[in-house]
């Protein structure tokens, strides 16, 4: 299997819940990011159905190319050896440490998480969520 083959399987397989997704996202932040992670964060309780339909895929995203870059140093090692070596070192230090700075926005990440998977909890899309708010305040709708 190639490296790129190796990293992907390892991020679906290993790297997969929200939670380890987030620290990776905190651990290689991208350089120019367009929003800050605490209002990402945030916006997930207005619209928690944000994480599946996006952030989770952008941060898979960031987790790849951090492990393609990060995990193959050693060259006297198989490829696949480098790559689990490297994912026991976030596993057992990186990611506990970052969970450990970043307590807050973890919190609020399982919160947002609770909200979305609670069985009285229904999120309308933009446009539905829209049409409901003109039904229910009909002046707001006119001040646009």
């Amino acid at each position: 299997m190639s490296r790129i083959g190796l990293v992907k399987s390892a991020v679906n397989e290993q790297l997969n819940d929200s939670y380890d997704l987030l620290a990776m996202r905190l651990l290689f932040s991208p350089e120019h990011a367009v929003v800050n992670i605490q209002k990402e964060i945030k916006d997930l309780y207005v619209y928690p159905e944000r994480l599946e339909s996006g952030y989770c895929d952008e941060w898979r995203a960031i987790a790849t190319r951090a492990l393609f870059r990060n995990a193959f140093g050693e060259h006297w090692r198989s490829d696949e050896e480098n790559l689990q070596r490297y994912l026991k070192y976030l596993r057992s230090q990186a990611i506990p440490k970052c969970v450990h700075q970043n307590v807050e926005l973890f919190r609020m990440l399982g919160q947002a998480l609770a909200i979305a998977r609670s069985d009285n909890t229904i999120a309308f899309p933009d446009r539905q969520r829209q049409a409901l708010i003109n039904i229910i305040w009909p002046e707001k709708a006119g001040r646009k």
